[in-house]
């Protein structure tokens, strides 16, 4: 594959493709999906790009985006790079003060958003907002008095009125267009302290969509990926969009993380890209609905996973296939199986994990159901790092160096990354030499190699708890483990400088409702529920199997659960899910003080 700007692949492609179908969105929420070809998304990209540079836009110029996934933000995305800017992606789920800091940082001249609600974000704090020009408006209606607004399908409009007149610009721009320029500038999540913007080039982008094309191949002609996690991120957007453009491989939208049970049904996908979380919770809702049945039924599922789990091992491990354990898999699909994968729309065969390791346990089991899960790892830093592949697999670990990347571990662990790093940090040079060194990328992320020279995460360096007799311990580790407990969502481990550990618990509220409802459990509100004596029993129950696994300092004497979930408005979680443990520690630190007090 020969590397090239995003711009240039796409426009190639789509002069190559024009007809083919490229996207399947839809107008709006709840409605039918419809087609777009290449060459129509060429169109509406191009447009953007002129209506753009009508507006002002100049070369390197850049402009925020405020939104979850949709077809206009694609369009927005190319739009911006066709006119030489850069695009500065923002979650749609950070408060105003997040994208004002964002926004004010990266000095966006623009913001594009999503609807009125993420307008009202950027307008709540435009006083800060100095050097922001033109806001554009995805979908809704924009107060009428504000000249700074523009409607997007009148910024479309106005390129394709206008954009004769600025053909000869256009072509000049796109001529000067090179690897090297930057492309994007992606902002951390921040689990410590203000996100850093990560200045993303061209090359970098090209560099690791040529080595998975190194490493996998998948047939564009008979296969359909649904994007699920948001463009904001980097990972998905570079293995769930850019990664498509690059070889024709159409894919769909999905229209919200709720719906995705929904989408995967009205579009049957055969592939997608996920992070942990998403398996974990698939797994979980399996296993509990499959709890949930009869004697008989609970029995053929438990005799089906077992069955199934044994089969996986074997096939990654290229071991023969018993004759008995072919013929007892074939019944295990038919019963089990296939109905599940029926429910996930019926072509699903494989999908792509990344954003932290994924456990053997939900690795194999989702394997088990005839879907091959891809782990990828690396950071926003260093866009690419190591990755499995259909052929080389070991769930529990995140693969091998990918092609033209080096990966080693530095003396106390930490894992160093060399081959793709970023351009750096953006207005933060003092930041970028504490990362990068003689051209190695210092992670912060703790791991080892196996005996087969597969990568395994262990924790964040950071997050490594000391307790007070000099034990280190990896908390990642222990609640990967605790996440297994049914009706566990996202757990915390607490500890460093402690005698002993101790964890805060937050549950599934559907889960928790459905388990109260066959208990026959009775209360007034959902937190009363939470704290009852029949959940904190099932929940003790759950770490006590943990804890049976683990090394004596390693388990868990005392634990609180919250009566409800972490969440990105309160600050307890990125956008990908990852704990803020300080802003955690700092809220509950006093009760979770409490329980060492109560052990005396």
């Amino acid at each position: 594959m020969e590397f090239k700007t995003i711009v240039a692949m796409f426009l190639e492609n789509a002069e190559r493709f024009r007809g083919d179908t490229l996207i399947k969105y839809k107008k709006k929420r709840g409605g039918p999906y419809l087609d777009l070809t290449w060459g129509q998304l060429q169109d509406l990209s191009i447009a953007c790009a002129f209506g753009m540079i009508n507006l002002g836009l100049e070369r390197g110029d850049r402009v925020a985006i405020l939104s979850f996934n949709r077809l206009e933000w694609i369009v927005t995305d190319l739009g911006i790079m066709i006119a030489g800017g850069v695009d500065v992606p923002i979650y749609h789920t950070n408060t105003a003060d997040q994208a004002a800091y964002i926004i004010k940082d990266s000095g966006a001249k623009f913001a594009v958003v999503e609807d009125t609600a993420q307008l009202e974000k950027v307008l709540s704090v435009a006083a800060e907002l100095e050097g922001l020009r033109r806001i554009i408006l995805m979908e809704g209606v924009a107060p009428e008095d504000d000249e700074r607004i523009i409607p997007f399908s009148a910024l479309v409009e106005l390129g394709q009125v206008q954009g004769a007149e600025l053909k000869d610009e256009l072509e000049e721009r796109l001529r000067r267009i090179g690897l090297d320029d930057l492309a994007t500038i992606v902002y951390t999540s921040g689990t410590t302290g203000p996100p850093k913007g990560c200045m993303i080039s061209h090359q970098n982008i090209a560099f690791v969509l040529w080595s998975i094309h190194e490493l996998i191949r998948i047939d564009p002609e008979r296969n359909l990926s649904l994007m699920i996690l948001p463009l904001s991120h980097l990972y998905p957007r570079v293995s769930g969009y850019y990664y498509n453009l690059s070889i024709n491989i159409p894919f769909a939208i999905a229209e919200s993380i709720e719906t995705i049970g929904q989408n995967m049904t009205e579009v049957r996908p055969t592939y997608f890209t996920g992070v942990p979380r998403i398996f974990e919770k698939v797994h979980d809702r399996i296993v509990s609905t499959a709890e949930r049945g009869s004697v008989l039924k609970r029995a053929i599922f438990r005799w089906s996973v077992r069955v199934g789990r044994e089969r996986s091992r074997r096939l990654i491990a290229w071991q023969p296939i018993p004759l008995m354990l072919k013929l007892k898999h074939a019944v295990a699909d038919r019963l089990v199986f296939k109905k599940i994968r029926d429910m996930l729309g019926g072509r699903l065969w494989s999908a792509v994990s990344a954003g932290a390791p994924l456990s053997r346990e939900v690795g194999e089991f989702i394997h088990s159901l005839g879907i091959q899960v891809i782990e990828f790892y690396g950071l926003t830093e260093t866009i690419c790092g190591t990755m499995t592949t259909f052929d080389e697999l070991r769930y529990g670990t995140v693969g091998k160096p990918m092609p033209g990347v080096e990966v080693q571990l530095a003396p106390d662990g930490e894992i160093l990354i060399r081959g793709n790093n970023f351009m750096g940090y953006y207005n933060r040079p003092d930041l970028t030499e504490q990362t990068l060194c003689d051209g190695w990328l210092y992670t912060g992320d703790v791991g080892k190699w196996d005996e087969h020279g597969f990568l395994v995460i262990t924790d964040r360096k950071k997050d490594l708890i000391i307790t007070s007799g000099g034990k280190n311990v990896a908390p990642q580790n222990i609640e990967n483990l605790l996440k297994r407990i049914p009706l566990v969502s996202i757990p915390m481990v607490y500890g460093d400088n402690k005698k002993f550990l101790t964890a805060v618990v937050t549950l599934d509220r559907a889960e928790t409702e459905v388990f109260a409802k066959e208990k026959g459990m009775t209360y007034s509100t959902y937190d009363e529920l939470t704290q009852s004596l029949e959940i904190r029993r099932h929940i003790q129950q759950g770490i006590d199997r943990v804890n049976a696994q683990l090394a004596k300092y390693e388990s868990i004497k005392s634990f609180l659960i919250l009566p409800r979930e972490f969440s990105q408005e309160q600050g307890e979680i990125t956008p990908t899910l990852k704990l803020k443990r300080k802003a955690i520690i700092a809220k509950y630190g006093g009760l979770l003080e409490k329980l060492y007090e109560q052990a005396g």
